[in-house]
């Protein structure tokens, strides 16, 4: 799984303003304890909204981007734990049943049940990338995490399945292995960002997670220790640069660093009457600069930032968990650090926010310590924290049969009543 013969994982995260590669080794002292061996960071060429628009440019970011990690960790890699991204991906929740007759559930039984369940999943041209077992149901007991070894008549399982456009994954490992790298495992961005994001009881006990990146925002639900749903919305911190751009009547490039040194999505905030100097496009087509209030900017950034959340609120509305939504909402991804950016989401999705960044930051250091890297630290620790091949390795978990009831019960009658 993205493992060399000297126990280092390699990640691959291919974003639409940044191209991450990290390189580690888990030290042995516990699934989240890694030594960070090198960092590779390239500027994305070729990739808007999980769309490859230039094979080539982005063949080359991706080369230069491991490159940069190859040296600095004084070895060369075959192969990464890649995330894929945009609004192609679909996340489907399905229910499967099978009769047990009153005898020993084992492990031919849990494979059957996720065979019937995936079975259910129409062909249409897509790859399966993931599923998870969120949960189990044994006879009248739910919430069930680890079926084997119980007796029971019959056996429910509900499984989350993340699909992609075949076209879309030959197309990206096709780029990735032009730069004669290997792709051991295609993972979710959204679900490597709650990976590398959420502490062990967030996981465990349900929360969301939303990875706001440069051109999508990736909304991930965890249920019951699972990854249970994810969602894309087509909007991050590039469209608020682009209306900055537009409004002021600058460059990208100018507007960029205006909204990083002077931008707020607060509209209450204090020192939104400071002067600052802004530079815009004069009549000859060169910079010159001028001076406005900073509220100006707030007055530009901030129904942008509203607007997004209101579509990520939406998308959890209408998805296939919208019955059991956790409480516990993370905010994470680069353009999360826009000041003021928490106040809104938790104005729109009524719930408390907090910053996340990467639950391995003392391993990474000052430079990748920040929510940018959630998604690169998520795909090195996604097979450590046993969500690698969920459905394949459900059953060979050393811990007991173990059962939780709570808000998934909810989910499994509400599927059932209305699929």
């Amino acid at each position: 799984m993205g493992r060399s013969q000297t126990g280092t994982v390699a990640a691959l995260d291919i974003g639409c303003s940044k191209i991450t590669c990290l390189i580690g080794r888990n030290d042995g002292a516990g699934p989240r304890s890694f030594r960070i061996l090198g960092a590779g960071r390239q500027q994305s060429r070729g990739f808007t909204g999980g769309t490859i628009t230039d094979m080539e440019g982005l063949e080359r970011a991706i080369r230069l981007a491991v490159e940069d990690a190859e040296r600095e960790a004084g070895e060369q890699i075959s192969n990464v734990m890649l995330g894929i991204t945009g609004q192609k991906l679909a996340s489907t929740l399905v229910t499967a049943r099978i009769e047990i007759g009153g005898r020993e559930i084992n492990l031919k039984d849990v494979r059957r049940i996720q065979a019937q369940a995936l079975a259910k999943m129409p062909a249409r041209g897509e790859e399966t990338l993931a599923a998870w077992p969120v949960a189990y149901r044994v006879d009248e007991q739910e919430g069930v995490r680890e079926p084997q070894g119980m007796y029971a008549q019959e056996l429910s399982l509900l499984l989350s399945v993340v699909t992609a456009p075949k076209s879309v994954v030959k197309n990206l490992v096709e780029c990735v292995g032009r730069a004669h790298i290997g792709v051991s495992a295609l993972i979710p961005s959204s679900i490597a960002s709650g990976a590398g994001t959420l502490i062990d009881d967030e996981i465990e006990n349900g929360a969301i997670c939303i990875d706001m990146g440069a051109g999508v925002t990736a909304v991930s639900v965890y249920l019951n220790g699972s990854p249970a749903w994810l969602g894309l919305v087509p909007a991050g911190g590039s469209h608020v640069t682009s209306d900055l751009a537009q409004g002021l009547g600058t460059t990208f490039a100018a507007a960029e660093r205006l909204k990083s040194v002077y931008g707020t999505a607060n509209l209450e905030g204090p020192g939104l009457a400071e002067r600052i100097e802004v530079p815009r496009l004069g009549d000859d087509g060169r910079l010159q600069a001028t001076r406005m209030e900073r509220g100006q900017l707030a007055a530009i950034i901030s129904p942008r930032v509203e607007e997004t959340f209101e579509l990520v609120r939406k998308t959890l509305d209408s998805s296939g968990v919208r019955k059991v939504l956790p409480q516990r909402i993370v905010l994470t991804g680069g353009a999360s650090q826009l000041p003021g950016v928490r106040d809104v989401a938790s104005r729109i999705l009524q719930a408390p926010v907090r910053l996340g960044r990467p639950t391995i930051a003392e391993f990474l250091g000052e430079t990748l310590a920040t929510p940018a890297f959630s998604t690169a630290s998520g795909l090195l620790l996604y097979s450590e924290l046993g969500f690698a091949d969920a459905v394949r390795a459900t059953a060979s978990r050393k811990d007991g049969p173990e059962s939780r009831s709570g808000v998934v019960n909810k989910v499994f009658h509400w599927l059932e009543e209305n699929f």
